[in-house]
């Protein structure tokens, strides 16, 4: 049976403009992986309700998660992308604003951070103000990574699947991809329920430079998983 997944959408114009780096959907996309989830795609939009709301209705993962954009400011808008995504009204989630007027104190404008498409559930936010909120599959958390990463750790559990959770393993090596390839080819064909990525990197320590290689194992069968990691060692010592 084919495990649950995911999409991460990054909202933001200091995103797509190289100002921020997004280091949100890298951390969750390796929570969610390590509680057997896969990330279909990971993607960045603007500051723009209608881009929002186009990129959500494109997503037909079994969860899609938004970060970013919940403050009280001009340029939050990604309650109103959400609900133009899912063709709800936007509207005043009187739980969070409860919260936000009894434990904070906001009043006025502030309280926009409130509105929420109609149904939605109310996700708390114990190291900031503004809440998140849950809609349907789509679970929208702020921007901030302090923030972001707290309330995840709080649902966490509900998006761990079982069936598709799978052990890794790393083999490190000094040998470029082009020495390696035909032992990768082979191991591909030999390991079928292991899957193998291969991921080149500058070692920077000491002096100089030097071009190194990092290769991941996943499998659901540990056993599958300790033979290729052997087979493949074994092999690559004599390339």
């Amino acid at each position: 049976m084919k495990s649950k997944s995911a999409t991460i959408i990054s909202v933001g114009d200091e995103i797509l403009s190289g100002d921020v780096v997004d280091t949100n959907s890298t951390w969750l996309a390796k929570r969610l992986s390590t509680q057997g989830v896969d990330v279909e795609k990971i993607m960045a939009v603007g500051d723009d309700v209608d881009a929002i709301g186009e990129v959500i209705k494109s997503c037909h993962s079994d969860f899609i998660f938004v970060m970013g954009g919940l403050g009280p400011t001009h340029d939050d808008v990604t309650r109103e992308g959400v609900a133009k995504g899912v063709s709800k009204e936007l509207e005043r989630n009187e739980v969070a604003e409860r919260a936000l007027r009894e434990k904070y104190g906001i009043r006025g404008s502030l309280l926009k951070m409130a509105d929420m498409p109609a149904g939605s559930e109310v996700i708390a936010n114990p190291v900031g103000v503004a809440p998140g909120f849950r809609m349907e599959n789509i679970i929208v958390l702020p921007g901030v990574p302090e923030e972001m990463m707290s309330m995840f750790d709080e649902i966490a559990s509900l998006f761990r699947d079982d069936k598709g959770i799978r052990k890794e393993g790393w083999i490190m090596t000094d040998k470029s991809e082009h020495e390696i390839l035909e032992v990768l080819n082979e191991a591909v064909k030999e390991f079928v329920d292991v899957k193998i990525g291969s991921y080149p990197y500058v070692d920077r320590e000491g002096e100089g430079k030097s071009y190194k290689l990092r290769l991941k194992l996943l499998s659901a069968d540990p056993d599958a998983l300790k033979r290729a990691k052997r087979w493949l060692e074994e092999r690559i010592k004599i390339c």
